[in-house]
């Protein structure tokens, strides 16, 4: 089986349906996801079955930082004979194991199934999330590949939850007679084999803890960070604070920093200590540092406008201060309106940038309207062995949350703790209850694995009020969004929308992991075409190391950005004619990718159907020319273009 398609016309894999799938609402049936069947019941099969799905969630990491935040996922095959010819992480050697590297990256499965070349067969597969496949995935290379491998067996770590692409895998793989397990649905340890199956899937889940709270919240998956002295101080009575905490503890905060798309600070911040909020590092993903500032009260220089380093977003109210807004804008600082700015619409603007991981470095006053409004799930505390006293006047990490007795405090559940140098790292997710989305709806309904009846608060007994401690519940809510396959009544064709390569429709995304060869020259992505092609032709070293820079790029993020920098700061050496020239070059890499790979090509398709076409939308908040921009009224080139060959295609059948 192969793991792409070459055709001379795309239209080839068009169906007139009746009903669009967008149409449709998401269904995932009982007998698609189920635990681990009887023939896993050997203890030592299934001792082992976890020993590799842990091995899996140690190499899904292995991305973190390097590129910008993406479900994480990798894939170990297992020999018939039970060895595992894997001694490397790197997914470039000849091993049989490897992990996807961002969201432009090659699937996991189809990198370990290369290296395997054909050795696997008879063998197991393991990963530690279910692939991407189906219809509004527009893939099906991850399922091809494990096919044609001719693997007997594949265990899953956590059905995918993506309510589009939950079970889709699943049920694939098992239709070409392959077995799978699914480990997700083990809670309750009853003996060691089960004790080691619920460790192994909550590691899974704590993997992608943050697709799993984005989809079941609707929001960022977001960490709130403080550093306090032991007695409760984060700064002294004067607003001092540098520093609370020793090297080691702030080590701990760059790598955090690094494995997320933003970290968020209030204007007092800014104001108080001109912070870079950087990761230290030059190499690998840079998050972007937003600023929330209702007054717009902030200084004319500090670190965060030096945009050279990392992107600054700064969010405020609707017409304050514009000469000073537009200054920040001279200096590359993107400025970002609203009608009410609340730390929830703050929270619900980056979710809709695509983000999946925020860290929260704020104050109390921020922190408190936060949590209260549900943007916080998980709460990273340090506490540093020293006293400042100051009374009132010395701040703390949480203003008032208007909580007035003890028993109906918040109580963090997963808590760990950790030394770092002389500090100590106190970490736990907020109540279920708290949470917004179905996440907050169910728990809030009383449904918990404790039993329908039960509520926070009618315990003093914190024991008893926390939730359980694992993201169980939390992936359940994720599931219960995946619901029976029944029509829609829409008054009109609902748009196609796409914008992140990894969410649902990604493979239309120019980010997405499909390679294009154009000219001889095997490119990434279409990103990472389009942006070399804006020094293409140029006589210029600068241009050419630009050319060379970016077809190296290890994700389409990093190769965007090396292009915009050259673009903005060498200007002399972007072609002349690129501003008419690079719609047919975006269009080039997107037909070549369209005529080559038969998963975005069929999802393409099949938004033409009997009751019409669909509108297609690049639905990028941040970009009002290539997507819709934040109020729908951009000019969406890329889905313009996108509709464009749709209809070439059509008319040439």
């Amino acid at each position: 089986t192969s793991t792409s398609t070459s055709t001379s016309s795309f239209a080839t894999t068009f169906v007139s349906r009746s009903v669009p799938s967008s149409h449709r609402r998401r269904h995932t049936s009982a007998s698609i996801i189920t635990p681990f069947s009887a023939s896993t019941s050997d203890a030592s099969r299934a001792e082992r079955d976890c020993e590799l799905l842990l091995r899996c969630c140690d190499l899904a990491r292995a991305s973190e930082g390097r590129t910008a935040p993406h479900p994480l996922s990798a894939c170990v095959l297992e020999v018939a004979d039970g060895t595992v010819a894997a001694s490397s992480s790197s997914a470039s050697s000849a091993t049989f194991e490897a992990f996807q590297l961002g969201q432009g990256g090659t699937r996991a499965e189809m990198l370990a199934c290369d290296a395997a070349n054909g050795a696997a067969r008879g063998g197991t597969a393991y990963v530690n999330l279910e692939p991407v496949h189906g219809d509004c995935a527009g893939e099906t290379r991850a399922v091809e590949a494990l096919v044609a491998s001719g693997v007997k067996r594949v265990v899953v770590g956590v059905a995918h939850p993506l309510p589009g692409l939950r079970g889709k895998a699943i049920a694939a793989l098992r239709d070409h007679g392959i077995d799978v397990d699914v480990l997700e649905l083990c809670e309750s340890p009853g003996d060691a084999v089960s004790a080691a199956r619920a460790r192994a899937a909550e590691e899974c889940r704590r993997v992608n803890e943050a697709l799993l709270y984005r989809v079941a919240t609707g929001l960022p998956f977001s960490v709130y960070k403080y550093a306090m002295t032991l007695d409760g101080k984060i700064a002294t009575s004067t607003g001092h604070s540098s520093w609370v905490t020793g090297a080691e503890a702030r080590e701990r905060v760059f790598r955090e920093r690094k494995r997320s798309d933003a970290v968020v600070v209030g204007g007092q911040t800014v104001r108080q200590d001109d912070p870079r909020l950087t990761s230290r590092e030059e190499d690998g993903f840079q998050p972007a540092r937003i600023v929330l500032s209702r007054s717009l009260n902030l200084p004319d220089e500090a670190q965060l406008w030096n945009v050279t380093v990392a992107p600054t977003i700064v969010l405020t109210m609707k017409g304050k201060r514009p000469d000073f807004q537009s200054r920040l804008r001279a200096k590359g600082v993107e400025v970002v309106e609203f009608d009410d700015l609340t730390p929830l619409a703050a929270a619900q603007y980056m979710h809709a940038r695509g983000y999946l991981r925020c860290f929260w470095e704020c104050g109390g006053g921020l922190a408190a309207p936060a949590l209260s409004s549900g943007v916080f799930h998980n709460i990273m505390a340090f506490v540093a062995p020293k006293l400042v006293g100051g009374g009132k006047d010395a701040p703390t990490p949480l203003g008032d949350l208007g909580i007035q007795a003890m028993h109906d405090a918040l109580p963090l559940s997963g808590v760990g703790l950790e030394v770092c140098g002389r500090d100590i790292l106190m970490r736990g997710y907020v109540p279920n209850s708290s949470n917004t989305g179905r996440l907050g709806k169910m728990a809030s309904a009383g449904y918990s694995l404790r039993g329908l009846e039960f509520h926070v608060g009618e315990s003093s007994d914190d024991d008893e009020r926390a939730d359980d401690g694992t993201l169980i519940s939390v992936e359940h809510a994720a599931a219960s969004l995946a619901i029976d396959d029944e029509v829609c009544h829409m008054d009109e064709l609902p748009p196609l929308s796409f914008f992140k390569a990894w969410d649902e429709n990604g493979a239309l995304s120019n980010f997405a992991p499909f390679p294009v060869t154009i000219d001889g020259a095997v490119w990434m992505t279409v990103e990472h075409y389009y942006q070399a092609q804006k020094f293409a032709g140029v006589d210029s070293k600068i241009a050419r190391d630009a050319i060379e820079d970016i077809k190296r790029a290890i994700s389409p993020e990093a190769a965007a950005k090396i292009g915009r920098s050259v673009q903005a700061n060498h200007p002399d050496c972007v072609r002349n004619d690129w501003d008419n020239a690079k719609l047919d070059v975006m269009r080039r890499a997107l037909v070549e990718k369209l005529t080559t790979f038969e998963g975005p090509r069929s999802l393409l398709l099949k938004s033409v159907c009997d009751d019409g076409r669909q509108r297609v939308i690049e639905n990028s908040p941040m970009d009002a020319i290539w997507g819709a921009g934040r109020d729908g009224t951009g000019r969406n080139l890329l889905g313009a273009l996108l509709q464009e060959i749709r209809e070439q295609e059509l008319r040439r059948r």
